[in-house]
């Protein structure tokens, strides 16, 4: 049996390559999770330990003993060392076997026996840290002093060094729309195969001047009917079909008379109506390159290789959670001092670009129920937490202590920006966290630049950034201290990027979002902005898929 061992730090891809002469009727595979808890209690992570050289002579020992009882031809055995974040794998093994059931037993007697015969240890649990109270009883932490605020580029460049892109995962062909590929897929051929007909019509040689030719045979789509044809012969071909040989064009059935067995050209073309063997792509060339978000052309190509389940980004788990005791839901009437929750269903719309599990709940205006009402989410397993109000500096803002609670550690808590200022970005190993203001315009601007940015990246897709366009109109603002972020809309004039500011009236304002699909960048202590200036814009979710 062919055995492979792995003993990493870094995240594990699971997949089991083929067995060696093929051969398998079954592969069978065990991939263990880091579950949220640990002896009833939330963890954060699990961490490992082991004696490297020894616990893989164990394994090797181990798996060449069960295989003389369980006749299989290969395994694979991966196990992560270090700090394992939840949600994450701490082991992956994969067994291929002529017949499943000697597959499933030596896999199901593998892991009975890998605690008591392998020295890998389960060290300790990281545990997210009880809120405790202070000393006046209250449940909230105490405040930290906020960090000085990050310019905008200074805050998208430490999220995208801070992010790193999740372990890529196999899935089936079906199941990857709007996944971005994360493996390099070469053409298995040239493509086309063989020369084939773009027509339906005869085939004659190239050398042949006609006009007159005998009808030798036919050839359909599926068919494949190789012969050297000979001067004065033709074979009827339809679209699609191979070519009988090389040397050939096609004649178009609408410029031949035919008369039983002979056809006369009627017509002559230039165009020898064939798609030659390999001119779209040659065997061995790149068809897609890591990176590549995989739309409805990209799924077409990746089908016609043959590659049916590529390594793709995975889907990410998200929780989101809102704060404030003023929202209710859309369909209710809110009362005096209430609004309708716009927040969660702006959310689910901005996420539709990235394939995602999605978690929303409503967590009260109190750090201490809010901390208890997390006990019934799956926060631990979540790869992106959003939190959307409690981001400022107010009395039940408590976004921050929540965060850093969770085991978070805080990055920065404050972006020199309008609307968007309180911006809080959090890490967590491969895991990040944000803190979005609540008031919905700011929320939808922060989202482009921060959350996208990061979402980009723990996909490994391209990271949105500022592109140069011109301002369709005059826009009147007087000066402020901080750069702007301006809803507007695109449009496209003889070739250029034209910027059409919308108006707004303060971060809670949504009335411009059903237009925007773009942000305008006004740098800080700029007035007005002159029709034709040169600007920078950033791309909204309506033109995100288009410009990356």
């Amino acid at each position: 049996m062919k055995i492979e061992i792995e003993l990493t730090h870094s995240p594990i891809v699971p997949g089991f390559a083929p067995a060696p002469n093929g051969g398998q009727g079954a592969v069978v595979e065990f991939s263990g999770v880091v579950r949220g808890e640990e002896h009833g209690k939330p963890i954060s992570a699990l961490e490992y330990e082991a004696y490297p050289e020894m616990a893989e002579h164990q394994i090797r020992r181990l798996l060449d003993s069960l295989a003389l009882r369980h006749t299989c031809l290969a395994a694979r055995v991966v196990h992560r060392l270090g700090i394992v974040p939840v949600g994450q794998l701490a082991i992956y093994l994969g067994v291929a076997a002529r017949h499943r059931a000697e597959g499933i037993a030596l896999l199901a007697e593998f892991m009975d026996r890998l605690k008591q015969d392998v020295p890998i240890w389960k060290r300790r649990a990281l545990a997210i840290p009880p809120l405790m109270p202070l000393s006046d009883g209250s449940s909230k932490a105490p405040a930290t002093i906020p960090r000085k605020a990050l310019s905008l580029d200074a805050a998208m460049a430490e999220i995208q060094s801070r992010c790193v892109a999740l372990p890529g995962v196999r899935r089936p062909l079906a199941d990857c729309v709007g996944h971005v590929l994360r493996e390099n897929v070469i053409a298995p051929g040239d493509w086309p195969a063989f020369d084939c007909s773009t027509r339906d019509g005869y085939a004659v040689r190239v050398d042949d001047p006609g006009p007159e030719y005998q009808v030798v045979d036919t050839i359909h789509a599926a068919g494949w009917k190789p012969r050297q044809l000979q001067l004065g012969e033709a074979v009827r071909v339809a679209t699609g079909a191979a070519m009988p040989c090389r040397g050939l064009r096609v004649v178009m059935q609408e410029h031949v008379e035919r008369r039983g067995d002979r056809v006369h050209r009627v017509t002559m073309e230039e165009a020898r109506n064939i798609r030659l063997q390999g001119e779209e792509k040659k065997a061995g060339e790149t068809l897609l390159a890591p990176g590549t978000r995989l739309r409805s052309g990209a799924l077409a190509l990746l089908a016609t290789a043959g590659c049916a389940r590529p390594l793709v980004s995975p889907r990410l788990r998200v929780a989101h959670f809102t704060i404030g005791d003023e929202l209710v839901a859309p369909d209710q009437t809110p009362g005096p001092g209430q609004v309708r929750d716009s927040n969660s269903m702006l959310l689910r719309g901005l996420l539709q670009g990235f394939p995602h599990d999605l978690e929303q709940v409503r967590l009260p205006e109190d750090l201490g129920a809010a901390w208890i009402a997390l006990a019934s989410c799956e926060v631990g397993r979540a790869d992106v937490i959003l939190i959307s109000g409690g981001a400022s500096v107010g009395d039940k803002d408590f976004t921050r202590e929540l965060l850093e609670r969770l085991g978070f550690e805080i990055s920065f808590a404050q972006v020199n920006v309008r609307p968007g200022k309180p911006l809080i970005f959090g890490v967590q190993g491969s895991r990040v966290a944000f803190g979005l203001p609540g008031n919905p315009l700011a929320h939808w601007v922060c989202f482009h630049f921060a959350v996208a940015m990061a979402l980009a990246r723990l996909t490994g897709g391209s990271v949105p950034r500022f592109l140069p366009g011109r301002m369709a109109v005059r826009l009147e603002d007087a000066p402020v201290p901080r750069e702007t972020l301006w809803p507007a809309r695109l449009e496209i004039s003889d070739g250029a990027w034209l910027i059409r500011p919308l108006p707004w009236a303060s971060s809670g304002d949504v009335t411009c979002l059903a237009e925007a699909d773009v942000l305008l960048r006004k740098p800080a202590n700029t007035g007005t902005l002159e029709a034709g200036l040169a600007v920078e814009f950033l791309p909204a979710e309506a033109r995100l898929g288009r410009l990356f």
